[in-house]
């Protein structure tokens, strides 16, 4: 975990990505990854971290991200977005939650 925070700070948007994809607790290929419930104060830094990221291709990843702990823990999903919010809206982070809350209830 703590590597993965590092690498939310690279300068490869991939090493970026793969930061966020490390800690997603849904991975379509993988089995269900906990670790984000478990360590949630460090897997809430990687993505608060990456939550204005400039690049589409790590933001995509952090919203699956934020939308696969709506489906294991939305609660915690609803924390981190207040967090967030507390300091301020970039599009970037805007993207990110809508896509985060696609498959919410509006």
């Amino acid at each position: 975990m703590d590597e993965l925070i590092t690498w939310t700070a690279d300068k490869n948007v991939h090493v970026r990505r793969l930061a966020s994809e490390g800690v997603r607790t849904r991975l379509p290929w993988s089995q269900k990854l906990l670790v984000a419930l478990d360590e949630f104060e460090r897997y809430s830094r990687i993505l608060t971290n990456l939550k204005d990221d400039p690049e589409k291709f790590v933001q995509k990843s952090v919203g699956n991200n934020l939308n696969d702990l709506y489906k294991d823990a939305p609660e915690k999903a609803d924390f981190l977005i207040a967090q967030w919010e507390k300091t301020g809206h970039s599009r970037a982070q805007e993207w990110i939650i809508r896509h985060g809350r696609r498959n919410q209830p509006h």
